[in-house]
């Protein structure tokens, strides 16, 4: 039995409170018990039990720790790599300390803990927030004794890939522009070069609310009026469809007109932060084709300016603006790379699994005809256990609702079939 597992993104809750409880882990594992139990009582022995956390475990992009006075060189996209390796170090121990009892469940012996039939192995695959837990060896080491995995002293593979099962895996973040830019042979080199999305994550994302709450004005509110503020604003990446970010934000200054005009600011001294960042100008300089008019820094830059325009723009006019950008932020790059994998997989794959998008999803790629029978693939995403705040379909507004998705696939032999199995699990609990 293999079950797959990705974007639990943990922080140390510097840029907000976002970590799953340990009672989410207890509920997954007594429910891979229960699905072991239930094979056993079929008479179908269970002769291993996988666990594969696929990518974005621990987010070490998520937290004010690399603000001033750190100089950009020794941030995750800088040149001191001695710097750099240090505070990542830092920043790795403040998640596990803030995780405590989660990472003393999952390191721990689950048999046990849960009573399963075997201890199961557990198989971690770096994602784009966790690049640097792949980058230093200590790092490495780290991982390890927090999930129960034995070190290799090797970097981590970035797939995971099992016949048995039918399964082909990578976290997905190699199809997205903005958080990978390696090139297509996948190497480990590939992995390490540093993408937009680290600046984007820690520089945007992160350091909005950090400016906000500093700001004279909004330190003079009720604390109340802060506090839901804050909270509110560091929930800015759970927010879904991606583009819906940017109304997210422009909800909250509709929602605060006492504090507008602050807030424009501020916004504007971030944006125009981040553009001057060494590594941005340099990114920008690389991927701005002039024969492409809407090329990767373009469409950067557009939705900054759209940004930028809150002062400028009234509401009426600020849809319009953000319609253009939904045209091609919208866009699954990884449902479209996904029926390309399988030109290079083992004809044995029927299943290639992807995280990254925090959307739990389930696609026919396929049926094609084969001397021993006809193979279906199927592309899976694993969603994410995040909160997630969903736009409403009516009106400027959103609802939020927490996550937790998983899939368990089969060998042919557990579930008495001629072919590999799985089964998908989403639950959403209203509790925000």
């Amino acid at each position: 039995m293999l079950a797959i597992i990705s974007d639990l993104h943990f922080v140390d809750g510097t840029a907000g409170e976002h970590n799953v409880p340990v009672g989410a882990f207890n509920i997954f594992f007594e429910n891979l018990k229960s699905a072991a139990e239930r094979l056993k009582k079929k008479k179908r022995e269970v002769k291993e039990i996988k666990i594969v956390f696929l990518g974005d475990i621990f987010d070490l992009l998520r937290t004010e720790e690399w603000f001033e006075p750190l100089p950009e060189d020794e941030r995750p996209w800088g040149t001191k790599e001695a710097k750099i390796k240090l505070h990542a170090n830092d920043i790795f121990d403040k998640i596990i300390n803030a995780n405590k009892a989660t990472f003393k469940l999952l390191s721990g012996n689950l048999t046990k803990k849960f009573g399963f039939q075997v201890e199961p192995e557990r198989v971690y695959i770096p994602g784009n927030h966790d690049r640097l837990c792949n980058k230093y060896p200590n790092l490495r080491e780290k991982v390890c004794k927090n999930l129960g995995i034995k070190p290799t002293g090797v970097p981590f593979d970035h797939y995971f890939r099992d016949t048995k099962y039918g399964v082909f895996a990578r976290h997905g973040h190699e199809y997205d522009k903005y958080n990978y830019e390696g090139g297509t042979s996948y190497g480990y080199d590939d992995y390490m070069r540093v993408p937009i999305g680290d600046p984007i994550t820690t520089e945007l994302v992160a350091r909005l609310p950090w400016e906000i709450m500093r700001h004279p004005v909004i330190v003079g509110l009720p604390p109340a009026q802060q506090i839901a503020l804050k909270r509110n604003l560091q929930e800015i990446e759970n927010v879904r469809p991606f583009t819906a970010t940017l109304e997210w934000l422009f909800y909250q200054v509709k929602e605060n007109l006492s504090i507008k005009e602050a807030i424009e600011d501020l916004v504007d001294k971030v944006i125009k932060s981040f553009n001057t960042l060494k590594y941005v100008k340099r990114w920008y300089k690389h991927h701005d084709k002039w024969l492409n008019f809407m090329d990767e820094a373009d469409k950067i830059q557009s939705a900054l300016f759209v940004l930028e325009k809150f002062k400028v723009f009234s509401s009426e006019r600020f849809m319009p603006l953000l319609g253009n950008v939904k045209k091609w932020a919208e866009k699954d790059d990884l449902l479209e790379a996904a029926p390309a994998e399988y030109s290079h997989l083992d004809s044995r794959i029927r299943y290639v699994v992807y995280g990254h998008t925090h959307a739990p999803l389930q696609v026919p790629v396929g049926a094609i005809k084969a001397p021993d029978g006809l193979k279906q693939h199927i592309y899976l995403n694993t969603g994410t256990w995040r909160t997630r705040y969903h736009k409403c379909t009516e009106g400027l507004g959103f609802i939020g609702w927490k996550n937790l998705t998983y899939t368990v696939f089969y060998t042919k032999e557990e579930r008495g079939l001629d072919f590999p199995s799985f089964a998908t699990w989403t639950g959403t609990l209203k509790t925000i």
